[in-house]
């Protein structure tokens, strides 16, 4: 007599592996994969973002990059220096990315409106929405240096989030290379024909998990502290936020 499930075999399938669910941050490094998807968003504050999404060889990786703050600023001042504009990390990370895959930086990138599926907090699911995509780079390669950071959940109390004696492990781009000439954007600037950076950040960064936690031992965290950091590593970084006209690594 047949069961109820016999006509389910296992025959000419792939064979099943042990495996433990759930998110697992990746280990810091650098990781090379093709842009899947990056379309812009704003926060409930007005802050303007992109959310990137990379296929990497074994899974994807996505981030949601802050390119200006609450005004629409795409920079701070220079804390030693009032009169210096710095770029801010998360715009200096798209800027260098749009311009070692396109060749062309974020202020020249071509968008266009697409129907993605992002989750929604209130409804706890993913629903489709129109966005703003960036066409140019999709399905371009990019090498990223990824860092693995340690730091505290956040609970909103009012209007603030407030960081908690919980902790969670999570990934940020540190920077980005050109694949091919494994460069930086700041080393082809400067004219430099071999990479240094690439080798220098790995000796300092891989396997790492950095600690950004405020509240540590059970201490109570401050109202309105920002959850996230600027970007760790060695110094360098571009010093001015205005966009290049010309490629330094080709078209792609």
């Amino acid at each position: 007599m047949s069961g109820l499930f016999g006509n389910l075999s296992n025959n000419g399938l792939e064979e099943t592996r042990d495996s433990i669910g759930g998110f697992a941050p990746l280990t810091s490094g650098i990781y090379t994969g093709k842009v899947k998807l990056a379309y812009a968003g704003e926060s409930g504050s007005g802050a303007r973002n992109i959310t990137l999404v990379v296929a990497l060889p074994d899974r994807e990786y996505r981030e949601t990059i802050y390119i200006t703050n609450r005004a629409g600023e795409n920079w701070f001042l220079n804390p030693n220096d009032k009169t210096k504009k710095v770029p801010l990390p998360g715009f200096t990370i798209m800027d260098d990315l749009c311009l070692v895959t396109s060749g062309k930086p974020l202020a020249e990138q071509d968008t266009e409106k697409k129907v993605v599926n992002i989750y929604d907090y209130d409804a706890k699911k993913e629903l489709p929405k129109s966005v703003d995509v960036l066409t140019d780079i999709i399905g371009l390669e990019v090498s990223l240096g990824i860092l693995r950071y340690l730091e505290n959940k956040s609970e909103k109390q009012g209007n603030d989030y407030v960081p908690t004696a919980e902790t969670r492990e999570v990934n940020t781009i540190d920077k980005v290379f050109h694949t091919e000439t494994k460069m930086t954007v700041v080393e082809a600037r400067n004219g430099q024909t071999e990479p240094d950076f690439w080798e220098a950040w790995e000796t300092r960064n891989k396997d790492q998990t950095r600690d950004r936690r405020t509240v540590k031992d059970g201490q109570a965290g401050a109202v309105g502290k920002p959850q996230t950091a600027p970007k760790s590593g060695p110094p360098q970084q571009n010093t001015t936020a205005t966009a290049p006209r010309t490629s330094l690594f080709g078209k792609k």
